[in-house]
């Protein structure tokens, strides 16, 4: 009797031994995804494996929790503002992940993310990219926002609007047909005015939808494509490129390249600019019989002819988008 306690009493602490244990498994894997950004959870859970000290590990976690906010923070302010601290904030994340021999994780992270997001984009663009719109104007707005910075998400929402849309525009012009073959064989007659005056009206109204719907779809491409260049002449041009409606499609593509080159153009121009003020602000400080003055002139010429170069692309593509001042 009393072997049967023990063995019953053994098997009760074991029994209760093994659920303390399996709950302690399961509150470390929640506890390995405690913040609410990703990039957090990934950093905390490397922090976890690595950090046997249990101070640190509550220290780091202090920490994390204030980081996490601010990522959650810089994201609000990205998708509402366009723009964020994201980088500002990476940098002060790495130095305080210095102290712990963590820094690391971050970059480890943002190559994880990085294969994700090509794999991801790889799928959908195989799939977005090989479908084409037959009505022009369909197409030539796809192809602009795919050209913009749409996030993929906005990129399959505004593909499923072109293309009910487009579905829209085929069943509008099915019913035109089919009206004008009726009037045709009316007006042989002359009979049933009336009913031909409301089919007519509805058609009416049913295209003054969907152009009205056209032109929402437009002004969203052109107000959500974040622009894909950084000189504001060039972006300029962008814009009236894309408010042009006889541009087809393929010659948007054409003008989207000329004008990258340019931009990549001025952006280089701009640092020989800042360049030269700061050898020039030099050799003022230094005088005239100081190096510096030897490939001044030199440096000034170059910089002049890459002036009148832009000078004359600028003024070919302001004729070639058809705007008369740069």
């Amino acid at each position: 009797m009393c072997c049967n306690f023990h063995l019953l009493l053994y098997a009760t602490s074991l029994a209760i031994l093994c659920s303390v244990y399996a709950d302690s498994e399961r509150s470390v894997v929640a506890d390995l995804s405690p913040f609410r950004t990703n990039k957090i959870n990934f950093i905390w859970a490397k922090a976890v494996s690595h950090i046997a000290d249990k101070s640190a590990i509550k220290r780091i976690k202090e920490e994390l929790e204030k980081f996490d906010k601010l990522y959650l923070s810089a994201k609000g302010q990205q998708e509402k503002y366009g723009k964020s601290d994201m980088d500002e904030i990476d940098a002060k994340l790495g130095t305080f992940l210095e102290r712990y021999g963590l820094e690391s994780t971050i970059s480890a992270y943002n190559k994880k993310m990085k294969w994700r997001n090509e794999e991801e984009l790889k799928k959908t663009n195989s799939v977005l990219a090989s479908e084409k719109f037959t009505d022009p104007k369909v197409e030539k707005l796809w192809r602009a926002a795919q050209n913009g910075k749409f996030s993929e998400s906005q990129l399959k929402a505004l593909h499923k609007e072109l293309k009910d849309h487009e579905r829209r525009m085929e069943e509008y012009n099915a019913k035109f047909l089919k009206f004008n073959e009726i009037a045709h064989e009316n007006s042989l007659h002359d009979e049933n005015m009336d009913g031909r005056e409301e089919i007519r009206r509805q058609l009416k109204e049913h295209f003054n939808d969907i152009e009205s719907n056209y032109e929402q779809l437009r002004e969203k491409v052109l107000q959500t494509e974040k622009s894909p260049f950084k000189n504001e002449k060039v972006v300029d041009l962008w814009n009236l490129a894309m408010k042009n409606p006889n541009f087809t499609a393929t010659e948007l593509e054409s003008i989207r390249l000329d004008l990258h080159h340019f931009d990549k153009q001025m952006e280089k121009l701009k640092y020989h600019e800042e360049e030269l003020a700061a050898a020039q602000q030099l050799h003022k400080e230094a005088g005239k019989a100081s190096v510096i003055s030897e490939g001044l002139s030199e440096f000034e010429e170059k910089t002049e002819r890459m002036k009148r170069k832009l000078r004359k692309l600028g003024n070919f593509l302001e004729t070639k988008i058809g705007h008369t001042e740069l």
